[in-house]
């Protein structure tokens, strides 16, 4: 499986390991779990859009993170690729600084991969 990082999510990436020291490493771990998931029967992952003719899913999840102690405060929202078998990593935030993910965000990739 092939993982790709947006500029943006780069962005998100820096600015959180300043708060966060373990966070690339956890990722790192996420990277080796993610292959043998079933998105669709997991409750851990959430389906947010789903476009069945480019066969990409949109997924939400928390991402457990060491240096906050096991919190679920970290969400990690990415796309599924189904047809090239990759996943794309869109957006990384702390819950407790932003609600919700970035729907423009998710938009502006939509639009990239078309």
């Amino acid at each position: 499986m092939k993982f790709n990082y947006l500029n943006d999510f780069l962005k998100d990436l820096k600015s959180l390991k300043k708060k966060i020291p373990s966070l690339e490493a956890d990722l790192k771990n996420f990277e080796k779990f993610i292959p043998g998931v079933n998105f669709s029967q997991n409750k851990k992952f959430i389906v947010l859009t789903e476009d069945h003719q480019k066969q990409i899913k949109i997924i939400k999840t928390r991402l457990m993170v060491r240096s906050l102690k096991g919190s679920s405060k970290t969400r990690l929202v990415f796309s599924f690729c189904i047809r090239a078998n990759c996943i794309d990593f869109i957006e990384i935030y702390l819950k407790n600084q932003k609600s919700r993910e970035d729907t423009s965000r998710i938009q502006d990739y939509l639009k990239l991969i078309s």
